[in-house]
């Protein structure tokens, strides 16, 4: 989750994918991109996300 608490990235080993998601009011999510091209879990796929 993003510092101020308006986005959520939620990594997809499986696929090489990482979905975002804006956080709303209520607490419910809207996804609103995915960053595809990542290497797929396997041997030596991904295993996490950072945010700096």
């Amino acid at each position: 989750m993003t510092e101020d608490e308006r986005f959520l990235y939620v990594q997809n080993a499986a696929s090489g994918t990482v979905d975002g998601f804006r956080i709303g009011r209520n607490g419910s999510l809207t996804k609103v991109t995915t960053a595809t091209g990542l290497p797929a879990f396997a041997e030596s796929g991904m295993e996490g996300i950072a945010a700096v």
